[in-house]
């Protein structure tokens, strides 16, 4: 007997994805069902259909279902599988319009439009965990749904479900080293510690031989948008979402100066899809292609099969820290890297947090563990206290400001 997997935002147009992963990937994963649930019946039937017709055209031959009604595509489910965006990307184009009257980044984790989009999300995921500790007590929860590390610390302090939450930007950076030492990623060797969007590699090797300087030494070709020579001084590599933190103003300039937010790029883009749809009902659009969507095939479908498959797989996960990174609260959701298999997820020891890192880590985690609590509470005074702590928040008279304007509503 095969897995149920539970897609929560199955009608995301980008979730036939997941199918083409699946089909195209290099092992057999045992699915009895996937279930697609969704708010909107005629979106899901189209995405459903599509899903369908690929894995028809490969040698699987499980059943792709979708429903509307929650309950009953989480009695069963072995794994669930979040990728919601609450309130869509008209949502997410607030997150990155509204802090730039405060000259901060907008952005839908970094900053008050990511706290905005915590105290949006948190309650909506608590309901999914509470449903699926009633219909699939026993189901893993692979977390999608930004700001990740707030939702899956909320989920853990309130509820019994079983939650990691991951991310393709890591896999993205370490695809980039693995081009430009001509090596297949598999070769790598790497010491990565952090948070989501907020972390860094201090250690790459090939075949037990330190690559590390000549990484940093070539940091230019990665284009990770931060300054080469601050990264050779730094002596690790850091994801391109530390360029808000390490070149703050300069982002800030470059996104005023925009024609077009980058939310309302991926509305003209999902647009564009669904007419696509529409014209072709069984093909997946090549606009899809085009995005760079790698989170399905190079993170979601391997780690899937590490589990079903009791593989001894190596991940970046997000989990408790539990002691993983030291200065940081053991509740705090950490990113690191972990061996995944049938049996769970074993967390591999991390190696001394390099001091030059080690304030705006500790700063940013105390900030996501008050964030947590103000999403959990919607207090005013949770709020505030996550808002002055947020590193990109100069003090307390804006923190006020924004939350007197933006929050109080």
């Amino acid at each position: 007997m095969g897995i149920k997997l539970t897609v929560i935002g199955g009608s995301g147009l980008y979730t036939p994805l997941l199918f083409d992963a699946i089909a195209n990937y290099q092992e057999e994963i045992d699915f009895d069902e996937i279930c697609l649930n969704g708010r909107t019946a005629s979106k899901l039937e189209k995405v459903a259909r599509l899903s369908q017709s690929v894995i028809d055209k490969s040698e699987y031959d499980f059943k792709v279902t979708y429903t509307t009604d929650r309950q009953e595509a989480l009695q069963g489910a072995e794994l669930v599988l979040c990728q919601i965006r609450v309130g869509g990307m008209k949502a997410r184009a607030y997150d990155e319009e509204f802090p730039l009257k405060y000259d901060i980044i907008g952005e839908e984790t970094v900053g008050p439009g990511g706290f905005a989009n915590a105290l949006r999300t948190v309650p909506v995921m608590l309901e999914l965990a509470s449903q699926m500790e009633e219909y699939c007590p026993e189901a893993l929860l692979i977390n999608l749904t930004n700001p990740a590390s707030i939702v899956q610390q909320a989920i853990e302090q309130e509820t019994t479900v079983n939650v990691i939450s991951l991310c393709d930007l890591p896999v993205g950076v370490l695809n980039k080293i693995a081009k430009m030492l001509d090596v297949d990623r598999a070769e790598l060797r790497y010491d990565y510690f952090g948070l989501n969007h907020l972390g860094w590699y201090q250690q790459l090797s090939i075949r037990g031989e330190d690559r590390t300087a000549e990484v940093i030494e070539e940091v230019d070709s990665l284009d990770l948008g931060i300054n080469s020579e601050w990264i050779k001084n730094l002596e690790v590599i850091p994801l391109p979402y530390l360029k808000y933190y390490y070149h703050h103003s300069i982002e800030v300039e470059k996104a005023k100066g925009k024609d077009i937010l980058r939310a309302e790029e991926l509305i003209e883009t999902s647009d564009e899809i669904a007419k696509a749809l529409e014209e072709s009902p069984e093909t997946i659009p090549e606009l899809i292609y085009q995005r760079g969507a790698i989170w399905y095939s190079d993170v979601i479908v391997p780690l899937i099969a590490a589990i079903v498959n009791d593989k001894n797989e190596e991940f970046i996960l997000n989990i408790a820290n539990n002691g993983l990174l030291e200065g940081i609260a053991d509740e705090v959701i950490v990113e690191v890297a972990t061996i995944v298999n049938g049996s769970g997820i074993r967390a591999l020891e991390v190696g001394e947090i390099p001091l030059q890192v080690k304030s705006l880590l500790q700063q940013e985690a105390n900030y996501r563990n008050l964030a947590t609590q103000a999403a959990i509470s919607q207090a005013k005074d949770d709020i505030l206290k996550a808002l002055v702590v947020n590193p990109q928040v100069p003090n307390y008279e804006i923190a006020y400001q924004i939350w007197k304007e933006e929050f109080s509503k």
